[in-house]
């Protein structure tokens, strides 16, 4: 259980904030223990011990002889102890301590403490090397005192080594849950990412946390919103075109069980042609085949005149009514794929189409126009989705599972345009294409494309 989930990027994180607050307060201990964090200087030697003396022997001289014992127990420590005795040993040695306190007492207390004698007993103990000799009523006040240098070691007391601990403590708790929280979007990433490899229509993931995890979020959730739009539009593709395809295909199973010679063989291959062009038509839609195509400069009218001349040779009703010299930056093969799909609806649903273009406030429109019965103002936007035909007059074409427009409208989205369909009046649909100013240039391109 622990080492999966010191596996985990949680685990590794909390691993790292132990690790270092345990270093840190260790190393923070040894930094106490070996160097002093410059305490305030204490008062230099021998004044401490000198005001000491001064007030001790002040408060023994104004205290009953009963309460002395109980006073100079009181005031006992290591670097300093008292006591009234009748026959004191005295020490013979004079160093600089020595020499040092007496002064001090004599010059600052000469008044208050008459005859007093400061010897170095040269003691081991620095703290209690130093006595002074005080003649008492009668009896003599031993002190022993001593200037001990300051401790260099810091005493690792309770108070400090908690506080220590607290700060630890608390600051690994504090990152811990900073952590978990960073983590917390990540895991439930990971949880979104495990269930659409099962069920592939879910909820969005909630973009929070960090910026960079908010975008991992936004990038997971475009994914699966492409991911399931294509899934859909490919299952709707195999369902329209299994639903189609079966017509043409119990009609050749008819024929040939009727068998009328040459007669059948012309049926059965108008009907090979009719399935080869819904499952070419299906096929193109779900490759998106265009988009491997080079993008070129070309003139976008004479390429539309070059199309209705073509179309008009065949013997259909049409004719361009726009400019040519429109320099244009596209996908030659895609874009004419695209008009000829809306020049095919048109003159399948109507008898006349007109085919125009213009630049106009610095965009690229192409129009479309046909005499047909038009769509339904509250179809027009149904119409433009994949495997939707209109009742009655648009669903009687043979060979259409209701992608011309589907197929026309991805082309022009991938060339940043936009594809509308408009009411003409009196009768009749426009198809309208609108490219941006950044898909062609006004006069450089146009130098180049002349040149």
């Amino acid at each position: 259980m622990i080492l999966r989930f010191l596996a985990t990027t949680l685990g590794q994180i909390v691993s790292i904030i132990a690790i270092s607050s345990a270093t840190t307060f260790f190393l923070f201990i040894l930094l106490l223990s070996i160097f002093d964090p410059t305490p305030p200087p204490p008062p230099p030697w021998p004044w401490p011990s000198a005001y000491r003396i001064a007030t001790l022997v002040e408060t023994m001289r104004s205290a009953p002889d009963e309460a002395r014992a109980a006073i100079a127990a009181g005031v006992r420590r290591h670097d300093f102890s008292v006591e009234l005795t009748q026959a004191p040993r005295a020490c013979v040695g004079f160093d600089q301590d020595a020499q040092k306190l007496q002064s001090a007492l004599l010059s600052k207390f000469g008044d208050a403490l008459p005859a007093v004698t400061v010897r170095s007993c040269g003691s081991v103990d620095a703290a209690t090397d130093i006595q002074a000799l005080l003649p008492f009523e009668g009896r003599a006040l031993e002190i022993r005192t001593g200037n001990a240098k300051a401790d260099r070691f810091v005493r690792l007391t309770l108070p400090l080594m908690s506080a220590l601990s607290f700060l630890c403590v608390a600051v690994a708790a504090m990152s811990a849950w900073a952590v978990w929280r960073v983590t917390g979007p990540l895991r439930r990433l990971a949880h979104k990412t495990d269930a659409f490899g099962r069920d592939i229509v879910m909820e969005p993931i909630a973009e929070e946390g960090p910026l960079e995890i908010r975008r991992v979020a936004r990038a997971f959730n475009l994914m699966q919103e492409r991911i399931t739009r294509s899934l859909r539009e490919r299952t709707r593709v195999l369902a329209a075109v299994s639903h189609d395809l079966r017509t043409p295909l119990t009609r050749m199973r008819l024929q040939l069980q009727a068998g009328h010679g040459e007669n059948v063989r012309a049926k059965l291959l108008r009907d090979i042609d009719l399935m080869h062009s819904m499952v070419a038509s299906a096929v193109s839609f779900l490759s998106g085949a265009f988009h491997e195509e080079e993008k070129e400069w070309l003139d976008l009218g004479a390429l539309l005149s070059t199309l209705c001349d073509e179309f008009e040779e065949t013997g259909a009703n049409i004719r361009y009514e726009g400019r040519e010299g429109i320099p244009f930056f596209c996908r030659p093969n895609a874009i004419q794929r695209a008009v000829t799909n809306l020049i095919d609806n048109g003159l399948h649903f109507g008898s006349r189409v007109i085919v125009s273009a213009s630049i106009e406030r610095g965009r690229v429109v192409v129009d479309v126009a046909d005499d047909g019965p038009g769509v339904p103002e509250n179809r027009i936007e149904d119409v433009i989705q994949p495997f939707v035909r209109l009742d009655p007059s648009r669903s009687s074409r043979s060979g259409s599972v209701g992608l011309g427009l589907s197929i026309v409208k991805e082309i022009v989205e991938a060339h940043q345009g936009a594809l509308e369909l408009l009411q003409r009046e009196p009768n009749g649909l426009i198809a309208r294409i609108v490219f941006p100013s950044s898909a062609f240039a006004r006069s450089t391109a146009h130098e180049r494309l002349s040149g």
